[in-house]
């Protein structure tokens, strides 16, 4: 089977290989070019090896309780002090009652917030699809958890990316709800703990050592691809640990450039980031046209609104963090693509004996 975005997925590969090739640490970045490549070619396999409803539904089932089963883990480490925390990952200064950040199995909260992000949106179409009360139950079980582990997080750019997956689920499946929005921004001001809605209103607050942090990053960055734009310098931290600090800030080290767009112009060159975007906007492209055909309340409309608003959400988190830093989130990101791409022909897929 073949969609039009799946040239790109090729193109993508391909452009990594040679960004592998050419590396300034071809050893170094083997194992990071070969497993992004792998892992987003594993789309390719995906697509093909699902050929009925049934088994598209079950898989998007095991998606949601995986993620149910991530969150009650990372609860659960909230609860008994579970886990690894970092220094580096809050400005004691200015979040003192921030003390513990989940991570669950993800190693890093910013991590398991992107990961979160694309997982949320399907339980809330899992919810809103349900035909009885056995199943809403079971999904807004999901869908508590998810949220509840993603607050845990602290993560300020996963929340971001929430809202925003949040407000494109609304405009796609019920747009009018949008004259809510202040009302339940105000519910939520009177609902949320305070360090919550202090973290989250200190976005873009360049006080915080975290933005400072970044925005020193970007800057470095961005004068390091004045030499290396075209082809990157290679895929990996080895590589971007070697060129990096010959122009980023002596107060702000890193492993990647904490942007997915500016990395992947590191990782493989320009070409990188135009071809990633082609391949978003004729995935987008594809859902789009599938959820303008599908009739209005079927439960496959209000997955396709969960897929594309999933995948805004994790763009909008990527301006803040490398969201392939954790080669378990791109792997993620590659089964996402190929389940909306698959939900996006549902129709063409046989029955399968009962659907879920």
């Amino acid at each position: 089977f073949y969609t039009p975005f799946n040239r790109y997925l090729w193109l993508y590969a391909a452009l990594y290989l040679a960004g592998t090739w050419f590396s300034v640490t071809r050893a170094g970045s083997l194992m990071g070019g070969c497993l992004t490549v792998a892992f987003l070619l594993f789309a390719l396999v995906l697509e093909n090896a699902v050929v009925t409803r049934r088994q598209l539904d079950v898989l998007l089932v095991f998606l949601v309780l995986a993620g149910t089963a991530v969150s009650v883990y990372g609860i659960c480490q909230y609860v008994f002090g579970w886990g690894y925390q970092s220094e580096a990952w809050v400005d004691s200064d200015m979040f003192g009652d921030i003390t513990f950040r989940v991570t669950a199995t993800l190693e890093n909260p910013n991590m398991l917030g992107q990961y979160l992000i694309l997982a949320i949106p399907l339980g809330g179409a899992g919810l809103l699809a349900a035909r009885d009360w056995e199943r809403r139950l079971f999904y807004l079980f999901c869908c508590g958890a998810m949220c509840v582990c993603m607050l845990l997080t602290s993560s300020r750019g996963a929340w971001l990316g929430l809202v925003c997956a949040a407000l494109v689920f609304v405009v796609l499946v019920q747009p009018r709800l949008l004259l809510l929005a202040p009302v339940a921004a105000v519910a939520l001001y009177f609902v949320l703990p305070d360090t919550v809605i202090a973290r989250f209103s200190s976005i873009g607050d360049l006080g915080d050592s975290s933005t400072s942090y970044r925005l020193s990053i970007w800057l470095g960055t961005l004068a390091m691809l004045k030499d290396y734009w075209l082809c990157g310098i290679g895929p990996g931290t080895e590589a971007f640990n070697l060129v990096y600090p010959a122009y980023g800030f002596s107060t702000a080290s890193a492993q990647h450039a904490h942007n997915l767009f500016l990395q992947l112009v590191c990782d493989a060159g320009v070409l990188a980031l135009v071809v990633f975007l082609l391949l978003v906007i004729h995935y987008a492209r594809d859902v789009c046209a599938s959820f303008c055909r599908t009739e209005k309340g079927a439960g496959e409309r209000l997955y396709l609104a969960a897929f594309l608003s999933g995948t805004a959400g994790f763009l909008a988190q990527g301006m803040s963090d490398y969201s392939f830093y954790n080669y378990r989130v791109l792997f993620l990101f590659g089964t996402y693509l190929a389940l909306g791409g698959l939900m996006a022909r549902r129709d063409a897929l046989e029955r399968g004996g009962g659907e879920a």
